[in-house]
């Protein structure tokens, strides 16, 4: 490892080209490149942009940055490459088509004597905002369960899962469905025991949705629940 004795940053080759001040724009620090190079990281951050619209430049560890509700996707310039990093699993989901290219866990490095691979990195892109988007996403769970009966004549279908495991919570607001009829309330914990004698988290099921689906206790009922 070599140690910068400016910035005293940290590089696995010895000299390489980097900037040891505060940047604060991408702007700065494609400006602060050598002539050479600065196209090319140009060009790198209109791929990106390009693909992803809804992400936000920044600089973070000091390299151009698009952030998107997380990191998105790094890019910097050495002496002799461009290092990508979009996150650890995207070598090993385009590693078919990173086989000239040294990698580590996240890290792509691109050379600067071979032209660079702008529709590599487009795609790549585009798999992180993917990715990015799902992980977003609520989580939408659907089961089949049976309505069971609680006093004074109501009703509850289960939650199958533990509420604090999912959710961290042993309370929590969600969206549901009983058989497509809409819902918003509460999964609770009522004092209800599965068989092995755990928390079992529930969902009251109303009087009319109920009539509405013609369901009474003892039916199947098809389930989704979603948290908001």
């Amino acid at each position: 490892m070599w140690q910068c004795p400016k910035c005293q940053r940290t590089f696995r080759t010895e000299n390489p080209n980097h900037f040891c001040g505060k940047i604060d724009t991408i702007n700065q620090y494609i400006s602060e490149q050598t002539k050479d190079v600065q196209p090319i990281l140009q060009k790198i951050r209109e791929t990106i942009h390009t693909i992803a619209p809804n992400a936000t430049e920044t600089i973070s560890w000091q390299m151009p940055t698009f952030w998107q509700d997380k990191n998105l996707i790094h890019f910097a310039a050495f002496k002799e490459h461009i290092g990508v990093y979009p996150g650890g699993e995207a070598t090993t989901v385009f590693a078919n088509r990173l086989t000239e290219y040294k990698t580590a866990k996240g890290t792509i490095q691109l050379p600067l004597d071979k032209p660079i691979p702008y529709d590599l990195i487009a795609d790549i892109t585009r798999w992180r905002v993917e990715q990015l988007e799902a992980e977003m996403k609520p989580k939408v769970y659907k089961y089949a369960t049976i309505l069971r009966s609680a006093d004074k004549g109501g009703a509850f279908v289960a939650f199958p899962y533990d509420l604090r495991t999912e959710f961290g919570k042993g309370r929590i607001k969600v969206h549901a469905t009983f058989d497509g009829e809409s819902y918003d309330g509460n999964i609770v914990n009522m004092g209800v025991k599965n068989p092995d004698g755990s928390i079992c988290y529930i969902i009251g099921v109303l009087k009319h949705i109920r009539t509405k689906i013609g369901k009474h206790p003892g039916d199947t009922v098809q389930v989704t629940i979603q948290k908001i």
